[in-house]
């Protein structure tokens, strides 16, 4: 059965019906297996691109400072970015914090969502299938547009 769409997400499913011979508490199970079949994404994965991620960011003049400023323990953050990519990549439901609430005290403009994207895109490429690439690519564009939408306003467009 397929079940990534076109911009690699699985997510849609959810939304979309029964999957067929699948009860509906074991749904979520099931997609999970799924996605991580299809993209061969697992932890170990995420694993290997949190840290890749971060260690160009922080090379990177735009985003590293704001990392660096507000990053005290690398490893207890790698720890939760990983959570964070197994929940909202494979299903795992193991991060359970307010992610626009944990940006929200960051001066943070468009621009640096733009290279957040462009940093993540070009470490998912280098360590990912190109299946599981589109799919947390596709992730991730959804949330920085949210999250770039809600914390990048300018106060001269609301007067």
């Amino acid at each position: 059965m397929q079940v990534l769409n076109a911009d690699g997400s699985a997510f849609r499913q959810l939304l979309d019906g029964p999957l067929e011979g699948v009860e509906p508490s074991d749904r979520r199970a099931e997609l999970a297996r799924m996605v991580r079949e299809q993209t061969g994404l697992d932890e170990a994965v995420l694993d290997r691109v949190v840290r890749r991620f971060y260690a160009r960011a922080l090379q990177d003049p735009l985003i590293g400072p704001v990392f660096s400023a507000h990053v005290d323990d690398w490893e207890v953050h790698y720890q939760k970015m990983v959570d964070f990519w197994a929940s909202v990549g494979l299903l795992a439901g193991r991060y359970h914090r307010n992610a626009l609430a944990a940006h929200r005290p960051f001066a943070l403009v468009p621009e640096q969502f733009d290279r957040w994207l462009a940093l993540f895109d070009a470490t998912l490429r280098a360590e990912c299938s190109p299946r599981g690439a589109a799919h947390l690519g596709g992730v991730a564009r959804r949330i920085a547009g949210s999250l770039a939408a809600r914390l990048c306003t300018d106060p001269a467009q609301t007067e």
